[in-house]
């Protein structure tokens, strides 16, 4: 082999273990970045949620906790769903549906968003849409066994 040879070679190997060496962190850095905050909203809804079922506190804390983290992520899983039980242990059935719509539209295999949307509605007195609520459900999921014992009661 010639000189030239060599060096090329060399060359191809110095710079693929250059580029195999390059930080390929900050992508991943970014998703740990993100994680950090879901989990520092998460921690805030627990501490909210243990205020409440505490008993110790003042309740209307907890929910104005529950209300920042979903200023800050409005489609908050563990948010939605405590404000929407919360809303249904208060008897606040309108707000509720709300809660549960909009968990129903970001997890619609979820059946226990769909099932607390039905019997909220008709908390308020809409068997029409809770039943509408219900067949929709059961028709993409029909193994749903909770969902099934709600429609039969209605």
């Amino acid at each position: 082999m010639s000189r030239n040879t060599y060096i090329a070679l060399a060359v191809a190997i110095v710079a693929a273990v250059a580029i195999f060496s390059l930080p390929r962190t900050p992508f991943q850095e970014e998703k740990l970045q993100v994680k950090e905050e879901v989990s520092a909203l998460d921690v805030k809804v627990d501490e909210a949620v243990a205020i409440i079922q505490s008993g110790e506190g003042a309740p209307m804390v907890a929910i104005g906790m529950l209300l920042d983290v979903l200023r800050e992520d409005p489609n908050h899983e563990k948010a939605l769903m405590w404000l929407g039980n919360f809303s249904m242990m208060s008897g606040q059935w309108d707000k509720a549906i709300d809660r549960f719509h909009q968990l129903s539209q970001l997890f619609p295999e979820n059946e226990m968003y769909a099932l607390n949307k039905a019997q909220a509605l008709l908390q308020t007195g809409d068997t029409t849409r809770a039943v509408e609520v219900s067949d929709e459900y059961l028709n993409t999921y029909p193994e749903a066994k909770r969902m099934k014992a709600f429609a039969e009661g209605l």
